[in-house]
């Protein structure tokens, strides 16, 4: 899937969705919260963040092309509620914890999903590591902090990720 230019229509239908989830969350806590700017900055493989001390949120474009309906209903709500659960406990709770779970169940009827299935833009440059149980590919940004020293473990077999070879280079 190519990236297209971000039209006006896509800004206005994100910021539309933004405003409407602030507003939920309003009216469910009875309480004026500070809206958050939103853009379609996000790239790589997340669909979306909640910069949270810049009251800012990012949008990956490639993702939302992929199923624009789906994208407003499932991801500004997940980044929404970061920014209500922020701006109620500060720092003090954990990212996707019981706070942040309740405001996506009772604020917004949604499943506290952490993950999304859309499909992810092609890495340019990746870089294949493995452990125990199966071989990871990393960004180029990954690998360079390995290469540094910093030592990476499978979240399944839980044994430090090895460098195989350079996935790019292998292609030429």
């Amino acid at each position: 899937m190519s990236t297209k230019t971000v039209t006006d229509s896509e800004i206005i239908a994100l910021q539309k969705k933004v405003e409407f989830c602030f507003q939920l969350a309003e009216a469910f806590f009875n309480h004026k919260f500070h809206h958050s700017h939103c853009n379609f900055k996000q790239r790589g493989r997340a669909a979306g963040t909640a910069h949270l001390q810049k009251n800012e949120l990012r949008f990956n474009h490639f993702m939302f092309q992929q199923n624009p309906v789906e994208f407003l209903n499932t991801v500004v709500p997940h980044e929404v509620a970061h920014i209500i659960v922020y701006q109620i406990y500060g720092t003090s709770v954990r990212p996707h914890g019981k706070e942040w779970q309740a405001v996506m169940r009772k604020v917004y009827q949604l499943p506290p999903n952490r993950t999304h299935a859309f499909e992810v833009p092609p890495l340019k440059s990746s870089y294949l590591y493995a452990c125990a149980c199966r071989q990871h590919e990393f960004t180029k940004r990954r690998h360079s902090r390995a290469q540094k020293g910093v030592e990476y473990i499978c979240k399944e077999c839980h044994a430090c990720l090895t460098f195989l070879k350079d996935l790019h280079q292998a292609e030429r």
